[in-house]
């Protein structure tokens, strides 16, 4: 049950990106009504840091940024990944930066992020550049809708439920995106002389309609439990990474979701969301747990686990 009652919990370790990342973390605990947990972990491994309270003094810092959150600083010895990870067990939401003290910022997520958005029990929230909101007279975007990717796949429809959730509570416009490829469209870069059926013009327009049907079919339902959410269905041909990634330019939140060993319906191609969290704009809300979306019992299914899948730079179509 603590995916619908824990706490916001959130990463701290001192750096730049922390801070921002508190900051988002702090307004996602005020629009909720929960408690706000500040979460630092020393790694045994790595250097002291001469016992400064990090964990504490983020807590006072999302006081003064939000003073009617109650917040607390919780400081624990294990891997970074590890202890936060333990801590999505009973968490509403779990917020990271993109990057932490030791973070190579060459790479598109740190090692934290990466392992968060591989596996957790509840959704993870990366905020990518959260230096961006590092200083106090930083304002967090409000503006913009939710968009959220779907494929037809169980980890999109986990996204879909948790995306019109987002939107329902923050009052934004929900933006459903799926976009699909068609074995004769020609894309950007290729020769049409060279295209395995020979030059011509391809008449998409009964796939269209048919990827359409089908996204209304899966969006319908939950836009009954949620009828005032303000939805907008986009199904066009294409590819869906950089889709999403021109979305993530004008969109508040991005919703993504993460492949689990128990779905039936695995992601036609697995690479996009790891090609769209390379370079996203806006934040990512990554969408886990079974157990929590479809009220079947977490002890059962375990934990949601994102699979092995093909390198980044592959071309995909699944979210």
């Amino acid at each position: 049950m603590g995916y619908r009652y824990g706490p916001v919990v959130v990463g701290v370790d001192g750096s730049a990106d922390s801070v921002g990342a508190l900051r988002w973390a702090a307004d996602e605990a005020c629009q909720k009504g929960r408690e706000l947990l500040a979460v630092h972990a020393r790694d045994p491994a790595t250097p002291s840091d001469g016992g400064a309270d990090i964990a504490g003094q983020a807590a006072e810092e999302a006081l003064r940024w939000r003073p009617g959150v109650c917040a607390t600083g919780v400081t624990d010895s294990d891997a970074p990944a590890e202890v936060l990870r333990r801590h999505t067990q009973r968490a509403r939401l779990v917020v990271v930066g993109s990057h932490g003290s030791g973070g190579n910022l060459a790479e598109p997520l740190g090692s934290v992020s990466d392992a968060l958005c591989r596996q957790a029990h509840c959704p993870v929230l990366i905020v990518h550049e959260a230096r961006r909101w590092a200083d106090p007279f930083a304002v967090l975007p409000h503006v913009g809708p939710v968009v959220v990717g779907f494929d037809g796949s169980d980890a999109a429809r986990r996204a879909l439920r948790l995306a019109f959730e987002e939107a329902a509570g923050r009052s934004r416009r929900l933006v459903v995106i799926q976009v699909w490829k068609h074995p004769q469209m020609w894309m950007p870069g290729e020769h049409r002389d060279q295209h395995p059926d020979g030059p011509h013009c391809t008449d998409l327009t009964s796939d269209e309609t048919a990827v359409h049907e089908a996204l209304v079919s899966a969006a319908e339902p939950w836009h009954a439990q949620f009828p005032l959410v303000d939805m907008e269905l986009r199904s066009e041909p294409g590819d869906p990474a950089e889709a999403l990634i021109v979305a993530s330019q004008w969109a508040m939140l991005m919703v993504l979701g993460t492949r689990c060993s128990t779905d039936a319906v695995q992601p036609t191609n697995p690479s996009v969301k790891r090609r769209v969290l390379r370079t996203m704009a806006c934040p990512a809300l990554i969408a886990h747990d079974v157990a929590a979306y479809t009220g079947a019992s977490s002890a059962g299914l375990g934990l949601c686990a994102d699979l092995p899948g093909p390198p980044v730079a592959a071309d995909g179509g699944g979210h």
